[in-house]
């Protein structure tokens, strides 16, 4: 087995620990994890796969890259892996940088990248190419009334550069509609952009996806949400179900975006009413956050990473069976207050 040193950001992120147990259960490398957070009580830092763990400035401070870099050559990383949407076009942008101080990193053009992570961006450029919801851009020209009737009060709210559930809004009745729409333009008027799209009611989906260097599809698999909730921008549990619509949605927009390299997730809802999957968002760059149930259906992600990011070929891999489902829970992790600071080193 080859050693390799990674380093995965933020190393508190919900999507890291399937990079991380990936990484434990290789049986190609033998991998050093080292993670790096800029908030010292992520309990992820505290795994004992661990092997080291770095309190770094956050992405958007200009510390940020001076620190990452000081990371790697300190623990000569060979591979770095970020989880963060807003981290991610950053390193997209400075990957000539990370690789003459010898670290890989996969990841497609920034462009690509800084569109996906704008959903009025990923909407626009999508137009014709895939089904989305009818949707609109929370401006000067946005008419509260006349978008409420056209969709009968089915209808969600949500900023266009976020992760998660932030600022998603799903009105009840119009009252409540209006209550957001003030209290959203409010925050338009600080800089911030929003967009109103059609609720569709169904089945929700993502699909993850790999491609290799020459754009060749890897996997995608598709998972539906089983959860009770209404807001499911964080998911909690889900199912491997193999949806070939889904899919080939999901697979549309990936290829109109330019983001075939790679790790992407992208969200879907399958209509109850025309059966037809309406695509929500992508999240371009990176894994799901409940991607262990590809890691327990026997999927490297982490060797499909390494191997390509190196440059060697890697095969197309079937669809998993149905069945495997993932539910999140909260893990404590219970540390000495005195030994944050002895754990965790600063960049």
């Amino acid at each position: 087995m080859r050693e390799i040193n990674v380093l995965l950001t933020p190393g508190g992120g919900p999507g890291i620990l399937a990079q991380v147990a990936s990484l434990v259960q290789s049986k190609r490398y033998r991998a050093r994890i080292v993670l790096a957070d800029s908030n010292a009580a992520s309990g992820n830092l505290f795994d004992s796969r661990v092997a080291k763990a770095y309190l770094i400035p956050s992405c958007d401070s200009k510390d940020y890259f001076p620190a990452l870099i000081r990371v790697i050559n300190k623990e000569n990383i060979s591979i770095l892996y970020s989880g963060l949407d807003e981290e991610i076009p950053l390193l997209a942008q400075k990957q000539s940088e990370l690789l003459a101080v010898g670290c890989n990193i996969l990841l497609p053009g920034v462009e690509a990248l800084e569109t996906a992570l704008d959903k009025i961006r990923t909407f626009e450029c999508l137009v014709g190419a895939v089904h989305m919801p009818r949707t609109w851009n929370m401006d000067d020209s946005f008419d509260s009334e006349e978008v409420w009737n056209s969709v009968n009060g089915n209808i969600v709210l949500k900023i266009s550069s976020s992760r998660g559930g932030r600022h998603v809004y799903m009105p009840e009745d119009k009252e409540e509609y209006d209550f957001f729409v003030r209290r959203i333009f409010r925050l338009v008027k600080g800089g911030a952009s929003f967009l109103a799209q059609e609720r569709i009611i169904g089945s929700e989906y993502n699909v993850s996806t790999f491609h290799d260097k020459q754009s060749q599809l890897i996997y995608a698999i598709s998972r539906r949400k089983f959860e009770n909730r209404k807001n499911k921008s964080t998911t909690v549990a889900a199912v491997v179900e193999k949806n070939d619509a889904v899919i080939q949605e999901a697979l549309s927009a990936i290829r109109h975006l330019k983001l075939d390299l790679g790790f992407n997730n992208v969200e879907l809802i399958l209509s109850d009413e025309q059966r037809m999957p309406y695509l929500i968002e992508v999240n371009g760059g990176r894994t799901a956050a409940q991607d262990m149930n590809i890691v327990s259906s026997g999927i490297s992600i982490t060797d499909l990473l390494i191997d390509t990011a190196l440059g060697k070929s890697v095969r197309p891999i079937p669809h998993p069976k149905n069945g495997v489902a993932i539910l999140k829970i909260r893990k404590d992790v219970i540390i000495n207050y005195g030994d944050i600071e002895n754990k965790i080193t600063k960049a």
